[in-house]
């Protein structure tokens, strides 16, 4: 009498994900995300096996996301996007393993992402932008630096992308992104005003015996620990928080909102408000 098949263990369990990444023509970073998102999704289920999952687990599963805390919060929830960013994942997967026949039924059918709450206004009014930019020189030796950083935000990169930049991603009036978020990668035109900030900026890193090689940290941290080092997102932040302080800003500001600012300030200046919808990928060239 013939055996039956036996029913998968855990271990198979994984390495149908792993077959369902293979299989995706993705870039290396989504794939990077649908391992994070299915291997999370895969530990809150507790050793249950893929074909064992419910609806009700879903929805179980939508209702602890709305409930976890972002990285580095405890106040804070995930965002809409962040939560619909894994239920995608999880729907793409089991729709895959129903057309693979590993299931018979893919549960994930009735699953409804999350909407968002309504969007309120987040760039800023030009007049706190000017008043931002006339504190600058109380900044002390941090002027040149702040005033670059201050500049390429404008221009719509976000802050994480304005400290992973290097000295040799400057040049020909430009600056290129590299690792950017959803793959927009590209070279993104400088104004002559944020040319001269990024040139003053790199004459003094020159002048106080700094690395200004091509893989040098574009922006470094000025501070009697780290002195030299890279600066990172939170360098960054801090710049803006202090800016708003030393202004005495009432309003909160960070460095997203001139991210924001600079779509408002391109339909301002004549721009068709499709091609600024776009993003800034809309002004970039692709490398």
């Amino acid at each position: 009498m013939a055996k039956s098949d036996p029913h998968p263990t855990i271990i198979e369990f994984q390495d149908w994900v792993d077959r369902f990444l293979e299989d995706r023509e993705v870039r290396p970073s989504t794939k990077k995300t649908y391992t994070r998102q299915l291997r999370q999704f895969q530990r809150w289920l507790t050793g249950k096996g893929w074909p064992d999952v419910t609806e009700q687990d879903l929805t179980r599963y939508k209702t602890h996301l709305k409930t976890t805390p972002k990285a580095n919060s405890l106040e804070d929830t995930l965002s809409p996007a962040s939560i619909n960013q894994a239920l995608a994942s999880i729907q793409s997967f089991f729709k895959w393993l129903t057309a693979k026949r590993l299931i018979q039924y893919n549960p994930a059918l009735s699953l409804e992402k999350v909407t968002d709450a309504p969007s309120q206004v987040k760039d800023l009014e030009v007049s706190i932008i000017q008043t931002l930019e006339e504190v600058l020189p109380f900044r002390g030796e941090r002027y040149n630096r702040d005033r670059a950083i201050f500049e390429l935000l404008k221009h719509g990169l976000r802050a994480n992308e304005v400290a992973a930049r290097d000295v040799g991603d400057y040049g020909n009036h430009s600056i290129t992104i590299q690792g950017a978020k959803w793959g927009s990668d590209g070279i993104v035109p400088l104004s002559a005003q944020a040319c001269r900030a990024l040139d003053s900026y790199l004459g003094w890193c020159l002048s106080e015996g700094f690395d200004t090689s091509a893989n040098a940290p574009l922006f470094i941290s000025l501070s009697n620990r780290n002195r030299g080092q890279r600066m990172g997102y939170k360098g960054v932040y801090n710049c803006i928080k202090d800016l708003a302080e030393l202004a005495k800003l009432d309003t909160q500001i960070h460095p997203h909102q001139l991210r924001h600012t600079f779509g408002t300030q391109l339909i301002l200046e004549g721009m068709n408000p499709e091609f600024v919808k776009i993003g800034r990928a809309s002004c970039m060239e692709n490398v």
